[in-house]
């Protein structure tokens, strides 16, 4: 006879079944283990939309800019540090000769060399030269910055926005990049609102995993500008040739910050002979004034692309500059397989701006201060060292 346990089991089945149980718990601990790490790495679009009250702001497409409040993500951005691990950033040696005979790519090719040399240089002269080490906490701190970063899983490339430094085209390239077709959208007027709502736009995706993964191992691109050139096309865009309500909203924010009549919001004339929504000194005043930006940040338009791309933290693959506009483009869309998108890039009969030309940024010079002068220095310092400009634009003209 089979011997039985005092339950009524036989040996035999009671040792299955105490097998099978032991399996059983395997799974289950597989499948708990499994859960907790998809609640922590795998978010979904409310985990991105919760932790950023002016992304919700800007999505939800209000204009009251001055409800947006205490948002300091240079704050925050303290306050983790421990997600960052300063590590030294390699020395670039292999400069190539100037001597030798180089036809057009290969003089992009040295500039590349010398642009991330000079990144390099920077960071590890502010020491601040950092690697991610929490990309999930990294994301979380971070949030409002990834509206500034479009993708192309096609082409395993990413791009840093920078305002004012050739987004638009650059924002075209990527909706064809992605399949865009629809020419009414590539107008300056359409790409922007297109772009914001795109799923190309790493702030609009779902995943964080997906969001992770893009940043650590696509090419990334980015575009950037002599910052007071930067500074004058901002302020020429939107508070001088082209104001509308929004920017009306930001102009009386500017006036109030600084103690002064909203009413007088569009009623004085700036150097352009336009009615502007401020005066550039009073543009200059608002975005310099690290206190009142800290306060009221919504906008990258006036932030540092230190503070917008994290030059110290991401080693771009690819950084072109305004200076050297059509070469750099040319051959970074030839080097991710897409050279024949260039002609998205320009607008039909391109011109140089007028910020570009010394004589309109002499003239918007002369209307700052010495201290004001010295406050823009002193808030873009990271992006002339980063990217090798010269403050010498920077000297008053002689009154």
């Amino acid at each position: 006879m089979t011997a039985m346990d005092e339950r009524g089991f036989s040996i035999p089945n009671k040792c299955r079944s105490l097998k099978y149980m032991f399996f059983a718990c395997l799974i289950l601990s597989a499948l708990v283990t499994y859960v907790y790490i998809n609640n922590v790495f795998h978010s979904d679009r409310d985990f991105l939309n919760s932790i950023s009250p002016v992304a919700s702001l800007l999505r939800a497409g209000r204009k009251d800019v001055s409800s947006i409040g205490n948002i300091n993500t240079s704050q925050a951005a303290s306050e983790h540090l421990h997600v960052l691990q300063y590590v030294p950033r390699k020395k670039i040696t292999e400069r190539p000769p100037t001597t030798e005979p180089c036809d057009e790519e290969c003089q992009w090719e040295r500039r590349q060399i010398r642009y991330k040399a000079d990144v390099n240089q920077a960071c590890d002269l502010n020491n601040e030269a950092r690697q991610i080490t929490n990309w999930a906490e990294w994301v979380k701190v971070n949030e409002l910055v990834l509206q500034s970063f479009y993708f192309s899983d096609k082409h395993k490339t990413i791009y840093c926005e920078v305002p004012k430094s050739a987004c638009t085209g650059m924002k075209r390239v990527f909706y064809v990049m992605n399949g865009g077709k629809d020419k009414k959208v590539l107008t300056k007027m359409n790409i922007h609102p297109h772009s914001f709502r795109s799923n190309w736009r790493l702030s609009n995706e779902k995943s964080v995993k997906k969001v992770i993964e893009r940043l650590k191992t696509y090419k990334s691109i980015m575009i950037v500008r002599e910052p007071f050139a930067r500074a004058v096309s901002g302020y020429q865009d939107k508070f001088d040739l082209r104001p509308n309500g929004f920017w009306k909203d930001w102009a009386k924010t500017m006036l109030k910050s600084e103690g002064k009549d909203p009413s007088l919001v569009g009623t004085r004339k700036d150097i352009s002979g336009h009615k502007a929504l401020v005066t550039f000194e009073e543009f200059i005043t608002f975005t310099t004034n690290t206190s009142v930006v800290n306060k009221y940040r919504g906008d990258q338009h006036w932030m540092p692309i230190a503070e917008i791309c994290f030059p110290c933290q991401f080693n771009y693959d690819f950084i072109i500059k305004i200076e050297n506009m059509k070469d750099d483009v040319a051959y970074t869309l030839k080097r991710i397989g897409e050279e024949k998108l260039l002609q998205y890039m320009f607008e039909k009969g391109g011109h140089e701006t007028k910020s570009s030309n010394s004589s309109s940024k002499e003239a918007y010079l002369s209307q700052l201060t010495p201290d004001l002068v010295s406050a823009f220095k002193d808030r873009f310092v990271k992006d002339y060292h980063a990217f090798n400009y010269s403050m010498d634009v920077l000297n008053l003209p002689q009154r």
